[in-house]
């Protein structure tokens, strides 16, 4: 918690210096049935680099629970609107673990992103989920 914390702190620190995004968290697509797919909540994300991009917030998660979540991610590619990249970071809520380390692809298209989470545990399920990313300066 924090780390979550601490990368929140950064966030405003940086606020005039960077490019800043509002993320608002919406919903999942799950591999298995029996998941929330309404993830609502809100995020803040800031560049500070060229490549490199971080971001915490809270979401409802597929468990039906409050999650934090911080994360970097490193962009590899970018070509007009389309950006891809991977996260690395931590999301707390969910039964598996109390603080849940979490390596993921995302793709965005202008301001709609993609990420892609894999099945860590054998009941649970693969995820896509959504949010919009909206620029706030």
């Amino acid at each position: 918690m924090k780390i979550v914390i601490g990368i929140i702190l950064c966030l405003f620190c940086n606020f005039v210096l960077a490019d800043t995004y509002l993320q608002i968290n919406g919903a999942s697509l799950h591999s298995k049935p029996g998941y929330n797919q309404f993830n609502y909540g809100l995020g803040l994300e800031q560049t500070i680099s060229d490549n490199w991009n971080v971001a915490g917030g809270w979401y409802r998660n597929s468990e039906y629970n409050g999650s934090a979540y911080a994360y970097g991610r490193y962009s590899f590619y970018r070509n007009g609107s389309w950006d891809l990249g991977v996260g690395v970071g931590v999301v707390t809520g969910y039964k598996v673990m109390p603080v849940l380390p979490m390596i993921f692809p995302e793709f965005c298209y202008s301001y709609l992103c993609a990420i892609a989470l894999p099945q860590v545990e054998p009941a649970g399920a693969s995820v896509l989920g959504l949010h919009l990313k909206i620029p706030i300066n």
